[in-house]
């Protein structure tokens, strides 16, 4: 019987002494502020520093649960066919239909050692991540956050993931809304474009509450992230031209804001006091945005808006639309004149996996994940620079962190009632780190996958959002984002901005 769930986490004590955890929308300015947002009101010592801190991330949401076992996290001795508990499970799961599943893909068996957990086992790196594995430049500055939680259904692991918090609180809040709100308060340019984009698929797949990737929470509205639809179309630059309403643009923006002024009018006191009115100060962001959108367009228009058609594993070729997204992100990240601070990409695979998405393999797991993960990190690395290359339209790793992330991975044996697909597993999967703070000295795995295939020291979704934004040097303790009680064993503010930066980073300011 599998055990129940647990807590495992020690106390920051014993993280700190002993080392337990591893080895190793559309911005336009909301309301004046005499103090920015996340500035800390204590242990603003601990924030990472510049030139440490990543000055911007790129997210990638691999959808559908992605599985570690044969991808970052492989433990040859856990499931071996003679295992008395657990045989046949993990790596050793397909047996001999792993080498016929990649001979298309141009890959092996083999694994390429990586890192020791806190178990002390050898963690090596399965061949669907042969991208990765040919640069070694990337692989020393990768950090594995093994990860669990107990929600199964995508709609309440999706919020999860994204959030750090569970459906139903209200301050359920997107990484990008953080981003967002925090360089919109340090603004000192009269910027009206956004610092945050979510670039959602054209491919089929499940709503599955991917919005939350858009949350704002307690932020005002000005602080959520500009979320697109991408797909194999060139039209999104003329549509944010707004070429149909021609030389009537500013008058209709100018009608706009006549009616929103009346609006506003009606909630302001004969003294002059405006009452709160939250949906009607939203309405006005948007309604003043609307005005930005040929600037916005003018960004986009410099972009490669076209999906090629690739192929992966010896299958037909098709639009790659998170190799569109993926190149888009870039683009925004690197944009000369006004660079976004982050960028969440969400993976839906190049073809869609049986249950719908990228890595939603309820069957055919080996063929659908092989495919679709070979094909993003190959996109995703071939817009990294090479040591030595300093292409500025290229992501540069020094000043950027990527986040691989997922809602949950997927169990280390078959699916009943299937003959090659895998379940939900929220109990045991990583998140992957690259970048930015993460350096030849953060090389490793925090945490640990025991043989059952359940997390024995891990980290939950709160903690590795909140990590994050301790990467970016943003304080992760206001009402809007999180409070000392979403993190484990943690009673102060200082211990736990400490926690994240020494234990889950590895990172000492």
């Amino acid at each position: 019987m599998r055990p129940t769930l647990r807590s495992t986490l020690p106390s920051r004590r014993g993280l700190l002494g002993g080392g337990l955890l591893g080895a190793a929308a559309m911005a336009v300015g909301g309301p004046a502020r005499a103090r920015p947002w996340a500035d800390p009101p204590h242990h603003a010592d601990l924030l990472l520093p510049e030139g440490v801190r990543a000055e911007r991330v790129l997210e990638l949401f691999l959808y559908g649960g992605l599985g570690p076992f044969e991808s970052f996290y492989v433990v040859e001795e856990n499931g071996r066919p003679d295992d008395p508990a657990y045989p046949n499970e993990q790596w050793h799961l397909f047996g001999a239909a792993q080498a016929a599943a990649w001979e298309g893909c141009g890959v092996g068996a083999d694994l390429l050692p990586f890192a020791t957990d806190a178990l002390g086992q050898s963690v090596k790196l399965g061949p669907l991540v042969e991208p990765l594995r040919q640069r070694p430049d990337l692989l020393d500055r990768m950090r594995i956050l093994v990860m669990r939680h107990d929600l199964e259904p995508h709609e309440a692991a999706i919020p999860y993931a994204l959030t750090g918090l569970r459906l139903g609180n209200a301050r359920l809040t997107s990484l990008g809304a953080s981003v967002q709100r925090y360089f919109q308060d340090r603004d000192e340019t009269g910027r009206r474009l956004p610092y945050s984009y979510v670039l959602y698929p054209g491919t089929e797949i499940p709503t599955d509450n991917l919005r939350a990737s858009v949350a704002v929470g307690l932020h005002p509205g000005s602080a959520r992230p500009l979320n697109l639809r991408i797909d194999d179309s060139e039209a999104l630059a003329a549509l944010m031209a707004r070429g149909t309403v021609g030389e009537a643009r500013a008058a209709i923006d100018a009608l706009h804001a006549h009616y929103l002024g009346q609006q506003r009018a009606r909630y302001t006191t004969a003294a002059g006091l405006r009452l709160p009115a939250r949906g009607l100060d939203e309405h006005g962001i948007a309604s003043e945005a609307m005005a930005e959108a040929q600037a916005l367009g003018e960004v986009f228009r410099s972009a490669n808006l076209k999906a090629e058609r690739l192929s992966s594993c010896v299958m037909e070729p098709a639009a790659s639309t998170i190799g569109l997204g993926i190149g888009l992100a870039t683009h925004l990240l690197r944009h000369p004149q006004t660079p976004a601070r982050h960028v969440t990409v969400f993976d839906g695979g190049l073809v869609t996996a049986s249950g719908g998405g990228g890595y939603d393999v309820h069957t055919h797991h080996l063929r659908d994940t092989s495919r679709n993960l070979l094909h993003t990190l190959s996109q995703l690395t071939a817009r990294i620079n090479m040591p030595g290359e300093g292409d500025p339209a290229k992501i540069d790793l020094d000043d950027t962190m990527i986040v691989l992330n997922t809602e949950f991975g997927r169990t280390p044996y078959v699916q009943p009632y299937s003959r090659n697909g895998t379940n939900h597993h929220p109990y045991g999967y990583v998140t992957v780190l690259i970048g930015g703070p993460i350096r030849a000295e953060q090389r490793g795995v925090v945490g640990a996958i025991g043989p059952d295939a359940w997390a024995d020291r891990c980290l939950t979704p709160a903690e590795s959002r909140a990590a994050v934004l301790a990467a970016m040097g943003i304080y992760p303790f206001t009402q809007e984002s999180f409070t000392i009680g979403d993190l484990r064993g943690l009673a102060d503010e200082g211990d736990a901005l400490a926690w994240l930066n020494e234990i889950v980073l590895g990172v000492k300011p």
